[in-house]
């Protein structure tokens, strides 16, 4: 019996499969309306200055999850107040990425794991 937590609308399942890491955004993404509608919604629930603290934290978290849920790919990214900016896509570009990288540098970048 299939899931009924994964929302087979999700862009992540659209097109062909499987998807290539090098074929999915990379750089900033701007939250698409369905993530502004549902931020939206939970503003309304939960009191200003506690939403205040957590808004960039749920728009990042939602536009990264929105684009690569259910791909089981690991994506490196940087939060920004506008949405989260891509920095890589799967195995082999996030070891090459943090081969780069400082240590201090990695610890202010998110993981997402799209399982």
């Amino acid at each position: 019996m299939p899931s009924e937590f994964i929302d087979p609308r999700a862009p992540s399942l659209q097109g062909k499969h499987p998807k290539v890491p090098a074929d999915l955004p990379h750089g900033l993404l701007r939250p698409p309306q369905e993530v502004r509608e549902r931020i939206e919604q939970e503003r309304a629930k939960h009191p200003a200055e506690a939403f205040a603290r957590a808004e960039e934290r749920l728009l990042n978290e939602w536009t990264i999850a929105h684009h690569f849920d259910y791909l089981n790919l690991e994506v490196l990214y940087r939060p920004t107040p506008q949405g989260p900016e891509v920095l890589a896509v799967g195995p082999e570009e996030v070891l090459a990425l943090k081969k780069t990288l400082p240590l201090a540098e990695q610890r202010k970048l998110k993981t997402f794991l799209g399982y």
